[in-house]
């Protein structure tokens, strides 16, 4: 485990020494605020939008997890950096773990910092009572577990198809089609979540995690290092 997570901390220094990787982050985490303002109009009605700006908050830095996860095999295998990675004593697991964490953790860590800058910003502007009756902290805390939910799952599915394409530009378009599916389907779930029994609620995100371990299984077998090192 010491190794993956310094295999993480070495990805997510490489990830953000990029300049252009960090106005992207700054984009995402702004864009809600900056509908906040756009939108300053009066009326109750505004109590719905306001948990609608929260959700784009929580979920828009899921999307930089996209570049991270499809960059995490296709990308060392187009600048031939996979070497020396190769060459060094760790396992197969310690090396997925190690970047899924580097996935996970930057993309959480900007959506609990998107939200918590939301919630300050729509307190200005919309009244800090009628932001904290729509955003309680039971609300808070399950937009940003949501956020780490979808991130996960981000996470691990574009690293399987990172394992296996032969460039990131690929994997990012595959991974944006992944978002897109996760996105409408996550609509569709909450739209009727109301209606569901919670058996079933914690059967589908069950199901979901379970999906997630057999995506870390299979990015792990795709990923062949002997295989790997054959094509370099």
């Amino acid at each position: 485990m010491r190794k993956a997570l310094l295999l993480a901390r070495r990805e997510i220094v490489e990830q953000y020494s990029d300049r252009g990787a960090i106005v992207r982050a700054l984009i995402f985490v702004a864009l809600p605020i900056a509908l906040v303002q756009i939108n300053r109009g009066t009326g109750r009605a505004q109590d719905g939008i306001i948990l609608i700006f929260a959700l784009q908050a929580a979920l828009l830095p899921a999307a930089t997890a996209i570049n991270a996860a499809a960059g995490s095999f296709a990308a060392e295998k187009e600048a031939q950096t996979l070497v020396p990675l190769l060459a060094a004593p760790i396992r197969d697991i310690d090396i997925v773990a190690g970047k899924l964490l580097a996935v996970l953790a930057p993309a959480a860590g900007l959506s609990l910092v998107s939200l918590v800058a939301f919630d300050a910003a729509s307190s200005a502007v919309y009244g800090a009572d009628r932001v904290a009756r729509v955003l309680g902290p039971a609300t808070l805390y399950g937009l940003f577990a949501l956020s780490v939910f979808l991130i996960l799952t981000i996470g691990a599915w574009v690293m399987v198809v990172s394992a296996r394409v032969g460039s990131q530009r690929t994997a990012q378009q595959i991974a944006g089609f992944v978002l897109a599916g996760m996105i409408v389907a996550l609509s569709a779930i909450g739209g009727a979540i109301q209606n569901l029994a919670a058996v079933v609620v914690v059967g589908v995100v069950a199901a979901i995690l379970i999906s997630d371990l057999v995506a870390l299984e299979l990015a792990r077998r795709l990923w062949n290092r002997e295989e790997a090192v054959a094509r370099l």
